[in-house]
């Protein structure tokens, strides 16, 4: 089978979105499948996409985006006299048996338009994947319906969460019957459960790139900077990066939480993160399926979460962790405060968390995704 992968995230050069569609890619090659992947060109290539590379995948790379008016200009001119884009020109000439379309979003392939209406045509099946959603978004008519129209066409659109399908189906006002909820892989520590954290002072994480509009660590130190916080014994561990750091090193300061907030950077090993913190805190505005929050579960650590994306799927309020009806100060504040006077009841939460996870998780997202596109282009 010939597959390609179309990976649209444009912010970066690697994310947690990318994890899925990579892996599934690697058992393709690995299975005797010609695989080509286009991707957003970055001066460092990601690790996992010369890792393909190596083993046997064709990589082509579309040039990034440029706001400076020449370079638009020149764009606009070129495609006066070439509309397809080398990219495009690219996929017709491998001419794949399936296309995997990798969004970041859910709408993400529309400005795409030349690849777009050749998928729309009916010229290849296509797969379309969104990891993330917004709600509310402003959005004309004419885009929901090219958003629809796109949708309509694939063979699956795979969404991480059945809230986060529930959302799309409301905004774009259809059913949308061929929507299928998938799981993503995991970074998992090797021995689950790990041992509970000793007693002293209790460890916070939050695991997760640091963007604040939609991670909500801003909202997080908020909430923290209280009196009442402020006289407990507690640190928060930030791990991860991304364009926010700056502004969240002010906002620390700011607030006066020096010495309680530690920038722990990016973490690899997952079994690093969960040796040493207590509980998981997810204060995101905007998510999908937050992989971490099953991570830290399978890890036998309790959650304190925003309602977002597929966490009520996996986390029952009181049980597992506590939730929080929204990324707002009263809303995060009601349910870390809960968290705090349940503390002893952390490291019995933590096993529940481990063995209500175990029995909701799938041991290999991408062989589950492989055999589902192989059956959708009829291998």
């Amino acid at each position: 089978m010939k597959l390609a992968f179309i990976s649209l995230m444009n912010d970066a050069p690697w994310g947690g979105s990318e994890a899925l569609w990579s892996k599934t890619a690697a058992l393709a090659l690995a299975q005797g499948h010609q695989v080509l992947i286009t991707a957003y060109e970055w001066p460092t290539p990601a690790q996992p996409l010369r890792e393909l590379v190596a083993a046997g995948a064709t990589l082509f790379y579309r040039t990034p985006y440029s706001p400076q008016l020449h370079k638009r200009l020149w764009r606009r001119a070129v495609r006066q006299f070439q509309p397809a884009s080398a990219e495009l020109r690219a996929l017709q000439a491998y001419a794949p048996d399936l296309i995997f379309v990798n969004q970041g979003g859910d709408s993400d392939i529309i400005h795409k338009e030349d690849i777009r209406d050749w998928l729309t045509s009916g010229a290849v099946p296509y797969v379309i994947i969104c990891h993330l959603y917004q709600d509310p978004i402003k959005r004309s008519a004419a885009e929901r319906a090219t958003i629809l129209k796109v949708y309509q066409h694939a063979r699956r659109v795979l969404t991480i969460s059945a809230k986060q399908t529930a959302v799309l189906r409301r905004q774009l006002a259809d059913a949308l019957p061929n929507c299928q909820v998938v799981q993503n892989p995991l970074n998992l520590p090797a021995h689950m459960p790990m041992p509970y954290p000793p007693a002293g002072r209790v460890q916070l994480a939050v695991v997760a790139s640091l963007d604040a509009d939609r991670k909500g660590h801003d909202v997080l130190l908020q909430v923290l900077s209280s009196p009442a916080w402020q006289a407990r014994d507690w640190q928060l561990n930030f791990y991860g990066k991304g364009p926010d750091q700056a502004y969240l090193e002010r906002l620390v300061a700011y607030y006066q939480l020096g010495g309680r907030v530690v920038f722990q950077g990016h973490v690899a090993d997952s079994a690093v993160i969960w040796r040493t913190n207590h509980a998981l805190i997810i204060p995101s505005r905007i998510e999908s399926g937050p992989m971490v929050l099953v991570e830290a579960m399978l890890s036998g650590r309790p959650v304190v979460s925003t309602n977002v994306g597929l966490v009520p799927d996996w986390l029952e309020d009181g049980v597992t962790g506590f939730l929080a009806e929204a990324s707002l100060p009263e809303s995060l504040a009601a349910a870390l405060e809960r968290a705090w006077q349940a503390q002893a009841q952390w490291p019995a939460m933590g096993q529940c968390a481990y063995e209500r996870a175990r029995a909701q998780i799938q041991l290999d997202p991408a062989a589950e995704l492989l055999q589902l596109l192989q059956e959708v282009a009829g291998r």
